[in-house]
């Protein structure tokens, strides 16, 4: 796990799990709450052909973001909202004024005609295309590894920072100004980007 996490071009993913641990002997002074929150953990490397150089850009992103106190509120750019998101691929009409979505829909329904409908249209099933491409991002097979699970219950924000140092350790990146002399040496990651995927914005 210290190998791949001292890559850095590894992601992290964490989510709470709740155990039950009921207890056999039962007394007036234990208490009846028996179930234990717990987080567990996740590390996979960063496949197509991500490098380390290219999360190397933490500096510029503090620069542009709107939590930083000391950047200059003109330099930033303007906030995107979700319907930016609708402009990533602008919609081109085809021959038949069909837009992608559209094109992607008279495929559906001719696929689960050929498929799923009456055995008269199973004959032209060898003639219905794959649907079209937008953007194919190749398919790879990613390992993961498990990290050790977390005596930390996620539901807060100090608990999503508690599970973000502690898969960070079991990584083997730790903060260079608190890491002893003879332990493991720990990358700098202050230049780098991290990737996790978890509850970063559950609110207490």
């Amino acid at each position: 796990i210290q190998s791949l996490g001292q890559m850095l071009t590894t992601a992290y993913a964490y989510d709470n799990f709740d155990v039950d641990l009921k207890s056999t002997v039962h007394t007036v002074e234990k208490s009846s709450d028996s179930l234990k929150h717990l987080t567990s953990g996740l590390l996979f490397p960063l496949s197509h052909g991500i490098k380390k150089e290219d999360l190397r850009c933490s500096h510029l992103l503090w620069q542009k973001s709107r939590s930083n106190l000391w950047v200059d509120e003109r330099s930033l750019p303007p906030q995107k909202g979700w319907k930016d998101l609708l402009e990533l691929h602008p919609d081109q009409l085809n021959e038949a004024s069909l837009s992608c979505q559209e094109r992607f829909n008279v495929w559906k329904m001719l696929s689960d005609l050929v498929n799923y409908g009456p055995p008269y249209f199973a004959k032209f099933k060898g003639r219905l295309r794959e649907p079209e491409v937008v953007e194919a991002i190749p398919v790879e097979r990613t390992p993961i590894l498990v990290a050790r699970a977390m005596d930390v219950s996620n539901s807060t924000v100090t608990g999503n920072i508690q599970s973000v140092i502690n898969l960070m350790q079991q990584g083997g990146v730790e903060d260079p100004a608190v890491i002893d002399d003879d332990a493991t040496p720990s990358p700098d990651v202050s230049e780098y980007v991290v990737l996790f995927h978890g509850d970063l914005g559950t609110g207490e």
